[in-house]
């Protein structure tokens, strides 16, 4: 088990978890972590476009870096 915390970031600013959540493994952060990005390529406005979700430990160590990306969706 371990606290892992979701960041939002891009070009040097950041939108930081302060809470984090507990996970038995690395995988199932990096799951959620999708699930955030996803869910922020959908905002209508498209102002997440251009950030990423940085996972991180206690001590600060990065363990994925997930993609903000253009969604699809929006096209539709």
């Amino acid at each position: 088990m371990g606290k892992y915390f979701f960041d939002r970031v891009r070009d040097g600013r950041a939108e930081y978890d302060y809470h984090g959540r507990i996970f038995p493994t690395p995988e199932k952060a990096r799951q959620l972590a999708e699930l955030i990005a996803i869910d922020l390529e959908i905002e209508p406005d498209g102002r997440w476009l251009g950030w990423a979700v940085d996972v991180r430990n206690a001590y600060g160590e990065r363990f994925f870096t997930i993609p903000v990306r253009a969604s699809e969706m929006a096209c539709a």
